[in-house]
């Protein structure tokens, strides 16, 4: 009994570890340079779509231009450069806080477990939103990505560093795909919202929170 409350304690012990080294990888900074690459796709889908640069207005006001296959593609590329550019930037901005701590860089089995389970969601949330397109209900999907991205954030959240953190910003963007996809018209200016907006306020926050703390 006594040797198996020792393997419990020990495991506990490197759970907390491992948690404490993952809160310390990230960085206000690639929140901020998120939200960036967020405002930058939002801009270029805005422009494609509605022929404004300005992406906080819907179709109400910009008339939506006829939306095609070729069309609904370049979207989709756009979106999926701004997704693959966050990617990396929190991949690489990880890598240069940790090897500027002194902390080796690596992927254990929970972050593994944490990125299976988050890119699950998100390939879901993926096939979800084709099938709109597909069956003509194209403006959800701009809901649809916030809310499946939140619904990842808020699944992950156990495994995650700092659980309350990471599920407080996964409802904040549910929350916000949800009125999105109440007003489908202003699906743009939502997304903008919640990809941009919410992620700058995390990263101001993040930095001044927990970074300031550890100089």
């Amino acid at each position: 009994m006594k040797e198996q409350e020792i393997k419990e304690t020990l495991t506990d012990i490197r759970e907390m570890m491992e948690r404490s080294q993952k809160v310390m990888f990230l960085n206000g900074t690639s929140g901020i340079i998120v939200a960036v690459w967020a405002l930058l796709g939002a801009i270029f889908t805005s422009e494609f779509l509605y022929g404004s640069l300005w992406p906080i207005w819907g179709s109400t006001v910009f008339p939506l231009r006829e939306m095609t296959f070729d069309r609904f593609s370049f979207t989709a590329f756009f979106l999926a450069v701004t997704f693959i550019a966050s990617c990396i930037t929190v991949w690489i901005m990880s890598k240069h806080r940790a090897k500027r701590k002194g902390i080796e860089f690596k992927l254990d089995p929970g972050a593994k477990q944490l990125f299976r389970t988050f890119f699950t969601v998100m390939i879901i949330g993926g096939l979800f939103c084709l099938s709109c397109f597909g069956n003509g209900h194209w403006e959800l999907i701009f809901g649809y990505m916030l809310t499946f991205y939140g619904l990842a954030l808020v699944v992950i959240s156990p495994m995650a560093f700092r659980k309350s953190i990471t599920q407080y910003f996964g409802y904040l963007q549910i929350a916000v795909g949800l009125v999105a996809l109440v007003f489908p018209q202003y699906g743009m200016m939502f997304w903008t919202i919640g990809f941009c907006v919410l992620h700058l306020i995390w990263g101001i926050w993040f930095h001044f929170v927990f970074e300031r703390k550890e100089r």
